[in-house]
């Protein structure tokens, strides 16, 4: 079994659909990382994401308000060789991190829920999706608050 450097590099953030939490996720921490210098690489998928879905609008404006540049976002499938791709695992619900160590147990050893990543314990990262815009601002909230713990952390096992 596989465990997580002390450091790791390449993130992967899953939801469901990969167009609200994760997509958020891994597009904020780019932003963030290009902003800072740091050496991370991030990517997103789900675990019933669908090509045609699209990010929802207020996802990119909120983004874009956090200084996020527009970007093209293309959602994926959680698969054995999207997953291989990363060091870290994020899940943003204890289902997302079920669905990926029943499915995909060779990477149970760099899978982790991301709010307990972060060291707010076993929370789940609500999903917004088809909710009112004040649900995705609370989301982006909660996002904002876990990659900023967990960049203070450098990502060290919680």
């Amino acid at each position: 079994m596989e465990t997580v450097s002390a450091a790791p590099r390449k993130i992967m953030f899953v939801c469901t659909g990969n167009i609200c939490r994760s997509a958020t996720a891994e597009h904020l921490l780019r932003h963030w990382a290009k902003s800072r210098g740091l050496a991370l690489e991030t990517a997103s998928c789900g675990t019933a994401a669908e090509s045609w879905y699209e990010i929802p609008e207020p996802a990119r404006r909120l983004l874009a308000a956090e200084g996020v540049p527009p970007f093209e976002h293309r959602p994926r499938l959680a698969t054995r060789a999207v997953l291989r791709e990363s060091d870290l695992i994020l899940a943003m619900t204890q289902a997302h991190f079920d669905n990926i160590v029943e499915r995909f147990p060779e990477f149970t050893g760099r899978t982790r829920l991301f709010r307990e990543q972060a060291g707010f314990g076993e929370q789940d990262v609500e999903d917004p999706m088809g909710r009112p815009d004040a649900v995705f601002a609370d989301c982006l909230a909660v996002i904002k608050e876990s990659l900023e713990a967990l960049l203070r952390s450098d990502f060290r096992d919680p």
